[in-house]
């Protein structure tokens, strides 16, 4: 059952109790992604020279670090940069699917199942894993140029905000998927645009406030697009 102009703070509030509920999960999901984006990006760096380049003029970090900063930015413009970008993007877009275990977690924490480690890798699981990298390989590529007008990129956010759980709730293709994303962001702009920056301010304040808290922080916002989903939409395939 669908909620009629559900109230931020309500969907903030059950967001937070979601995620205290399953602070262990947290804690492994970005254990996992950090880990993964790490050591895959470190190696790409290093199969495309770039370690190797850096290098060459790492000792300009200390003695004249505008200039190393102006170095590593011509660095990033060759094509072995583009092609380690290019790496990275595919590299985030393998490890998507490990967001989707939680909307799984949420839903058996509703119906009162019980949640299990394994139930974490649910978006890797049959044909999920192959549908949501490359949902994730695409929202990653064209979100990479978005992101240089931020209001913009906070707007694609909102429209694209559904997909995957309409994909992994109700099955749909990710056109239909879509469609229906944009069409709820259309009658909730404002609450999904406020859900969708605090989520980001959240997920990341980790980082800024106490350096290790984000391995506890950065996946909150899937308990947020999981209680969007309950107000708006409240249609699960059981």
């Amino acid at each position: 059952m669908t909620t009629k102009n559900p109230e931020i703070g309500k969907i903030l509030t059950e967001a937070y109790q979601y995620w205290v509920r399953t602070l262990p999960f947290q804690l492994l999901f970005t254990v996992i992604y950090f880990s993964v984006i790490m050591f895959a990006g470190a190696y790409a760096f290093r199969y495309y020279g770039l370690f190797e380049q850096v290098n060459q003029f790492s000792q300009l970090m200390y003695s004249d670090f505008p200039a190393f900063i102006k170095k590593y930015e011509e660095l990033m413009k060759t094509e072995n940069a583009m092609y380690f970008t290019m790496a990275i993007l595919v590299i985030k877009s393998v490890i998507f699917p490990l967001n989707i275990g939680f909307l799984k977690i949420y839903r058996k924490l509703d119906i009162g199942e019980p949640v299990a480690m394994s139930d974490l890798f649910g978006g890797f699981q049959g044909h999920y894993f192959f549908l949501f990298l490359i949902y994730s390989l695409f929202w990653n590529i064209l979100n990479s140029y978005i992101l240089i007008i931020p209001p913009l990129s906070l707007f694609w956010m909102g429209m694209m905000l559904f997909v995957p759980a309409l994909v992994f709730y109700k099955n749909y293709n990710f056109f239909r998927a879509f469609r229906i994303s944009v069409q709820i962001f259309q009658k909730n702009i404002i609450v999904v645009l406020l859900a969708c920056l605090v989520s980001i301010l959240v997920s990341y304040c980790g980082l800024v406030i106490f350096f290790f808290g984000i391995f506890v922080t950065f996946p909150f916002w899937n308990a947020v697009i999981y209680v969007l989903y309950k107000h708006l939409i409240a249609d699960f395939q059981e």
